[in-house]
């Protein structure tokens, strides 16, 4: 699988787990930018990144320094904003409904959540935004909730499909129903839990394409990490 599509007028490159780079000949955005570097991300400086809550996983200050450059607004969740204050970092705090623009970038904030990203704190929220003529969507981390049917439709969303924390590919399918994207990428697989982009494929019965990327970063969890991640997210309340 390559590492970068082209898709609705825009480069997109996948780094590892739901780190993204989404590239325009007028803007630069990076989704929850973890562990990338400055040789990672060279002169691809970030006009635009957006963060949807602070799990490690999403919120890593030294990527998203690496991804920043003077100008470069952060927008992120309630939560994560929170975070990134703790380190002096400043950014644009979004909850459900609410919008911003950010160099001629339209931004809302919209549902997103699960029993270990609960809404009760602001913690996670997923991204509507406007590049160009195109509308990009990026959910964070989800369950295939019933507010992602007022999202739609978009030309394409970055829905997760690893399972245990988030949606596994059966109900990444029904989110691509909901939120009707031309094209969908799969995220959120392939570092703690797996995931199969091939099946999701094969249960995607809209009108979209399914764009698989493999990450620029090969890097896993050790494998005791993981065995108790998935101990943890299999022990979660979902939304029900």
């Amino acid at each position: 699988m390559p590492t970068t599509a082209h898709v609705a007028g825009a480069e997109v490159t996948r780094y590892i787990q739901s780190c993204f780079k989404i590239k325009t000949p007028a803007a630069m955005v990076w989704l929850d930018p973890f562990r990338v570097s400055p040789d990672h991300v060279g002169g691809d400086k970030a006009d635009l990144v957006l963060v949807t809550h602070p799990h490690q996983d999403h919120l890593d200050i030294k990527a998203i320094t690496a991804c920043s450059k003077e100008g470069t607004t952060i927008v992120a969740s309630p939560a994560a904003a929170r975070k990134l204050a703790q380190t002096g970092i400043t950014s644009v705090a979004l909850w459900e409904g609410e919008s911003t623009t950010v160099a001629g970038i339209e931004v809302t904030a919209v549902p997103g959540y699960n029993g270990l990203h609960p809404r009760t704190n602001q913690f996670n929220v997923g991204f509507r935004f406007k590049l160009g003529n195109s509308i990009f969507y990026t959910s964070g981390d989800t369950d295939a909730v019933p507010e992602l049917a007022e999202i739609g439709p978009v030309d394409v969303a970055f829905l997760p499909i690893g399972g245990t924390f988030v949606m596994d590919e059966t109900e990444a399918a029904r989110a691509v129903a909901m939120v009707k994207p031309g094209t969908v990428v799969p995220t959120h697989y392939g570092f703690v839990t797996k995931g199969d982009p091939q099946y999701l494929k094969q249960l995607v019965t809209e009108k979209t394409e399914v764009v698989a990327l493999e990450t620029v970063l090969k890097a896993q969890m050790p494998a005791l990490v993981r065995f108790l991640a998935k101990l943890a997210g299999s022990r979660r309340k979902r939304w029900q």
